[in-house]
């Protein structure tokens, strides 16, 4: 058994398996129970506030959530991009994906202490966080992903899944696609069940898998080791 899952670290496709599942569970989270916003899905807030704006129907302090989670999302963005475009090492040990599960498991506690809600600097606080550390994630997604395994973007997989040509790796590839929407409906659908009982069960939950994923997405010492390609 111990055998069997130190070979599996020569690839890090099951770490962003489980990144996939923690999307999942924090926007749903963030959705029900923190001021209907998206941490990750940054299409949905812009829809959202584009709407709201134009439409008349949103107040300011509604349309501010949007902002609240849109702006830490870029610096976000902004700090893997230059994670990735620093020293080689930090690069090729996937060491921005420990920044990211510091930012979470900061997020995780102040949810624990704070208790936020619909409303209020609490739940700013920790919509920032959570839209931080996806901005990180995201940009180091670009580097680090594999074609048709989806963390988030799941119009291009289900697209992909439906639309791309048969061939000998269809079989491989579609079942990346699959298992990526899969996962992630899944993962929203525990994480709306868990929100009934608090807020932070849901992040707790994400933070422990995030915590397993590492495992897979931080190669050991003198092992540098990609997943295989993908045709």
């Amino acid at each position: 058994m111990l055998e069997r899952l130190r070979a599996s670290r020569a690839s890090h496709i099951p770490g962003l398996y489980l990144i996939t599942t923690i999307c999942g569970l924090i926007d749903a989270a963030c959705f029900l129970a923190l001021g209907g916003v998206l941490a990750e899905l940054m299409t949905g807030n812009l829809i959202f506030f584009a709407v709201g704006l134009g439409s008349g129907t949103a107040s300011a302090e509604q349309l501010s959530r949007y902002v609240t989670a849109f702006v830490p999302f870029v610096i976000g963005a902004y700090l893997g991009g230059r994670i990735l475009r620093g020293p080689a090492f930090l690069r090729e040990r996937r060491r921005g994906f420990i920044l990211e599960w510091l930012v979470i498991v900061l997020a995780t506690v102040l949810t624990v202490i704070l208790h936020p809600g619909e409303s209020g600097y609490p739940r700013a606080i920790v919509v920032g966080l959570l839209a931080l550390a996806m901005g990180i994630q995201n940009a180091l997604i670009r580097e680090h992903g594999i074609p048709n395994l989806a963390t988030n973007v799941m119009t291009l997989t289900l697209t992909g899944l439906l639309a791309d040509p048969r061939g000998p790796q269809a079989p491989h590839r579609k079942r990346r696609q699959f298992s990526s929407i899969a996962i992630f409906v899944v993962s929203a659908t525990v994480g709306a069940f868990l929100v009934r009982y608090s807020v932070a069960v849901p992040l707790l939950v994400a933070t422990f898998i995030f915590t397993l994923a590492l495992y897979w997405l931080i190669p050991a010492r003198g092992e540098i080791r990609t997943a295989e390609p993908v045709g």
